[in-house]
């Protein structure tokens, strides 16, 4: 995992030991430290013991490469060239120059001996430090540290204080606050000076605003002028809130990061309830009207059914009748008495008519048989 740092400031002031130490804490398990400066220096000894820090975590296995987004100036070359990989940006600026020293307390002339004999040592010690890391003549360093010197671009990397053209940062962690964090930051400042300031002039104090979560929890956010975004907000008996985003009773949802209230989204507007219930009405007819066809259906398929047997009984009784008139039509065909003519003649009279049946009577009609 790769990590960014930012060493931006002065040396022994805003920039400490412990403060660069924290920083690289923070991104917890790394493999890749990344370090951008903007620094014209400060405290020897702080410069010395960060490089020191850094070579520390090289021996340790990880990978420290540095980088200048602003100035790197006097001391805080040294800590610099404690990269692996070491870059600058376009418009930065680099510069070297003999260390020196100011007073606020009057010195006589043996402190400036003493302070001269000490600078001197300071002197020789970065000088070496820099032939040593850059490879270079101690007696060119010196010529250059003289004389204050701003390398460029082309100088620095000639000279070895820049030993690559870029770092290729892939997703890494960092601990520089963005905008919308120093945002939360100073909103959370403007409410404390101004508490502050009502209390300096005997003003009271307003109550921090009380919200109820759609759990029923009580929460209080601590704004007097209505505004929530920025706002820290904790559980009504004044204990922290964890992070996470909450439901209001209200409808709305809050999102708290670090106890402080990040967003706040508004609730859904909700559907045209009325609109919803006529439609759900007319689904309703419709699928009542849908159960009546299926119903009419049913009832037409049932009758058709009932139809179809009486109709078939009706033609098999027909076809039995008329069996048994061919059968009765062969027995009286096959008599001898009389001749074939007779028989025939037999066939015709009325008397057989009358011992067919009705419906006999209509098929025979229909079937021609009187002719």
């Amino acid at each position: 995992m790769e990590g960014k740092i930012y060493i931006d400031g002065k040396f022994g002031e805003g920039i400490t030991l412990e403060s660069v130490q924290k920083q690289v804490m923070s991104l917890g398990e790394l493999t890749v430290l990344n370090v951008d400066f903007n620094s014209g220096g400060g405290d020897v000894n702080v410069g010395y013991a960060i490089y020191d820090y850094f070579d520390d975590l090289k021996k340790s296995g990880l990978i420290v490469n540095t980088n200048i987004v602003g100035v790197c100036a006097s001391i805080t070359t040294v800590p610099f060239l404690a990269g692996q990989k070491r870059t600058r940006t376009p418009h930065s600026s680099l510069m070297i120059h003999n260390p020196w020293m100011e007073s606020n307390q009057p010195m006589e002339a043996k402190d400036y001996e003493e302070a001269a004999v000490y600078l001197r040592e300071e002197e020789n010690k970065l000088a070496d430090f820099y032939a040593s890391k850059l490879q270079a003549d101690v007696n060119e360093i010196k010529d250059l540290m003289k004389v204050e010197t701003r390398l460029d671009i082309n100088h620095s990397k000639s000279i070895g204080f820049i030993n690559a053209n870029s770092i290729e940062y892939r997703a890494v962690a960092s601990v520089k606050l963005n905008d919308k964090d120093m945002d939360k930051k100073e909103g959370v400042l403007r409410d404390i000076q101004a508490k502050l300031s009502r209390l300096i002039k005997g003003e009271d104090v307003p109550q921090a605003a009380e919200m109820t979560l759609a759990d029923g929890t009580i929460v209080m956010v601590d704004s007097e002028d209505g505004e929530f975004v920025g706002k820290s907000i904790t559980l009504a008996d004044g204990s922290s809130l964890e992070d996470g985003t909450y439901d209001l009773e209200d409808g709305r949802k809050l999102t708290v990061v670090e106890g402080i209230i990040s967003e706040v989204m508004e609730a859904e507007e909700p559907e045209d309830v009325e609109a919803l219930k006529s439609e759900n009405e007319s689904l309703k007819a419709e699928i009542e009207g849908m159960k009546a066809a299926q119903i009419e259906s049913a009832s037409a398929l049932d009758e058709a059914s009932k139809a179809n047997a009486e109709m078939k009984e009706s033609i098999d009784g027909i076809n039995e009748t008329v069996n048994a008139l061919m059968k009765e039509n062969k027995v009286m065909a096959s008599m001898t008495v009389g001749g074939r003519s007779e028989v025939k003649a037999a066939v015709k009279t009325p008397k057989v008519k009358k011992e067919v049946s009705g419906l006999a009577s209509g098929l025979a009609g229909f079937l021609k048989l009187d002719k």
